[in-house]
């Protein structure tokens, strides 16, 4: 059994969510490295106890992607909820050990970049803002292991009793505060920054990778489409000839036989022979290049040549023209895909006894579309979401026709689509104008 091969570019949501894990375990790591460093060097904070039980929070939080490995739904709620988790306890930690005169304080620019990477852009913004808020906190709150600034100060102050000094104490105040309210920017700006370009980045990526990967899928199935194609013209050139030979045999029998089943068998003979006489003549057309034709006179033309092909199905015909009409690139490809499809439609109204098929023709200023309607007794959701995105073996003749159609379909740049009825399928191709022809 042939199994669909799969070939991304990206990486899958949990492989994404292990590795958003082991950031965080990382993150963990460096902090409580960090404290364990402090408290042997007996660096000053306000309460080692709260610092142990901060980090054991942080600890236990880690285990939310754990738990919900699982469910790639709630991937972004996680993303969020841990990113604001992290800037929380991380400025609990930087409050308890010194503000923001702590060098660790640009930790709270790591979970920003990771929220910029993982999450939507306006997410990452409201993580931006949030990091902002908590830096703007410490700023304000100040350093909890020494006495208040601003009382130093007055106490400085006092203390003096030439007016000199007390003019440098001033002075020397004022520079500290430019300096915090320059640290507050250059944070801001940082955050803002890192989350705008790296979410910017992170979206151009996503949608390359996107795109590489429809490609790969693509030529997946053109290769497909190629091995196929050479199968049949193999198929084609070998059955010539014992067509041909098959044809001589039953004229001769016919001579002496008035059986119906003869002439009936001769008729099928003859068909086979009108097809492979097709082929030949599709591949020398191919050969001098006489590929572009009008996408409607090419339809009208196909329209035509399947019901000399099928005359026992009564096909119904509506037109609706409003623009003028386009050449095709690759007309052979896409006569050969609507015969295959009215084949298949054809096939699926006559197993519900239903002869018959409804075609109507849409030209419009941006596109050519052409609805087929069978009567057959319809598909499921399942079989409509598989049929034409690879060959499959099929009882009813529904797979390689139906794959062959959407492919050379979408290298005009169309589509192919099929939804199900009460009472059969509606397959429904569509062509765009060609931005050159386009007025």
């Amino acid at each position: 059994m042939a199994q669909k091969l799969i070939i991304s570019t990206e990486l899958s949501p949990q492989h994404q969510l292990r590795h958003f894990a082991n950031f965080r375990w990382g993150l963990i790591a460096f902090t409580s490295i960090a404290a364990i460093a402090g408290w042997l060097l007996d660096y000053q904070v306000s309460s080692w106890p709260l610092i142990g039980l901060i980090l054991l929070t942080h600890i236990s939080t880690n285990l939310i992607p754990i738990l919900f490995a699982g469910s790639e739904k709630q991937l972004v709620h996680i993303y969020t909820i841990s990113c604001c988790l992290d800037i929380l306890l991380l400025g609990c930690l930087l409050l308890l050990s010194g503000g923001v005169s702590n060098g660790l304080v640009a930790l709270l620019l790591l979970p920003v970049a990771v929220a910029a990477v993982m999450l939507p852009g306006k997410v990452s913004y409201l993580i931006a803002l949030l990091a902002i808020m908590a830096y703007s906190l410490l700023l304000l709150i100040g350093d909890l292991t020494i006495p208040d600034l601003d009382l130093l100060l007055q106490q400085a102050q006092h203390a003096q009793h030439n007016g000199h000094m007390h003019h440098l104490s001033s002075e020397a105040g004022k520079a500290f505060n430019q300096h915090m309210l320059q640290m507050w920017w250059a944070f801001t700006l940082s955050a803002l920054l890192i989350s705008w370009f790296v979410n910017s980045q992170a979206n151009l990526i996503r949608l390359k990778s996107q795109q590489i990967s429809a490609l790969q899928q693509q030529q997946v199935r053109h290769e497909h489409m190629l091995a196929l194609a050479t199968f049949a013209a193999n198929a084609a050139h070998d059955l010539a000839s014992p067509i041909q030979t098959m044809s001589l045999l039953v004229a001769e029998i016919s001579a002496d036989n008035d059986n119906p089943a003869l002439n009936d068998l001769c008729q099928q003979l003859n068909r086979c022979q009108q097809i492979v006489r097709q082929l030949r003549a599709d591949a020398g057309s191919l050969r001098n290049n006489e590929q572009r034709l009008s996408v409607l006179a090419l339809t009208e033309q196909q329209l035509q040549r399947w019901l000399n092909s099928r005359p026992d199905i009564d096909l119904v015909i509506k037109r609706s023209l409003h623009a003028a009409d386009f050449t095709l690139p690759d007309s052979q490809g896409f006569g050969a895909a609507l015969i295959n499809i009215l084949d298949n439609a054809a096939d699926a109204s006559l197993a519900n006894n239903r002869a018959e098929l409804s075609v109507s023709i849409t030209l419009q200023l941006s596109h050519f579309s052409i609805g087929i309607r069978d009567f057959g007794e319809g598909l499921s959701d399942n079989r409509l979401a598989e049929l034409g995105e690879m060959p499959q073996q099929s009882e009813q003749g529904l797979g390689i026709g139906q794959f062959l159609a959407n492919v050379s379909i979408e290298r005009l740049g169309g589509s192919v689509s099929r939804s199900s009825l009460d009472n059969g399928t509606l397959t429904l191709i569509a062509i765009p104008r060609p931005k050159a022809e386009q007025t």
